[in-house]
């Protein structure tokens, strides 16, 4: 799975850090038209707006994983691309959010110290 094999040797979560409680929904379930699976849903949809979707167990939510999977290998070869590669798709050149961003290139305090992330948007 994506998350034990991109991210080994992630710690626990800390169990003294407040958390929202999210309400873990089936793909399966809601696939299958299971009736308390959708009463679930529908209720925590007015209740809080949001929850985790389990993707496993089902045909369409592991073929899901397996493409996030190859996202992050994806992933991987881009950032490892030359910087001068990256910028060929500088998005501030462009006039767009879509695009390469490279590490340091925006002021992100009153000191003048510069950003420490380097990103790559898409758009689908």
């Amino acid at each position: 799975m994506a998350f034990s094999r991109n991210f080994p040797g992630l710690p626990p979560f800390p169990d003294d850090v407040p958390t929202a409680p999210l309400l873990r929904l089936s793909l399966e379930k809601l696939l299958r038209k299971d009736k308390e699976e959708i009463q679930r849903f529908c209720q925590v949809c007015e209740d809080i707006g949001f929850f985790y979707l389990d993707l496993r167990e089902s045909k369409l939510g592991t073929s899901i994983l397996a493409d996030a999977d190859k996202l992050f290998t994806v992933g991987e070869s881009l950032f490892e691309l030359s910087l001068e590669e990256k910028q060929k798709y500088d998005f501030s050149r462009q006039n767009s959010y879509f695009g390469y961003k490279a590490q340091g290139a925006v002021v992100v305090d009153r000191q003048g110290n510069l950003d420490r992330n380097e990103f790559y948007n898409v758009c689908f």
